[in-house]
């Protein structure tokens, strides 16, 4: 593995671990909006938390796929037996 690949694997990887944490912490803030909203009955929690964070979740959900096959592609091949 060259070292270019080698350097863009290990980028691709702290990315891809951020965008996992940015997926989760997005996707778990529009539910819990929209669970107060229905504990609470306010319809408008509901709705606004929909339009405030969906369009967000789906982006990084979307960035978050992307860099998993990017990183795939990088990933070090492994060794084979007899080496």
């Amino acid at each position: 593995m060259t070292a270019v690949k080698s350097r863009a694997f290990t980028v691709v990887r702290a990315l891809f671990k951020l965008g996992l944490l940015a997926c989760f912490a997005l996707g778990s803030l529009l539910v819990l909006g929209q669970l107060a909203g229905v504990v609470a009955q306010r319809p408008d929690w509901i709705t606004a938390s929909s339009t405030w964070l969906f369009v967000p979740t789906i982006t990084a959900a979307a960035v978050f796929g992307v860099l998993g096959y990017v990183g795939n592609y990088l990933a070090p091949e492994p060794a084979e037996e007899g080496e």
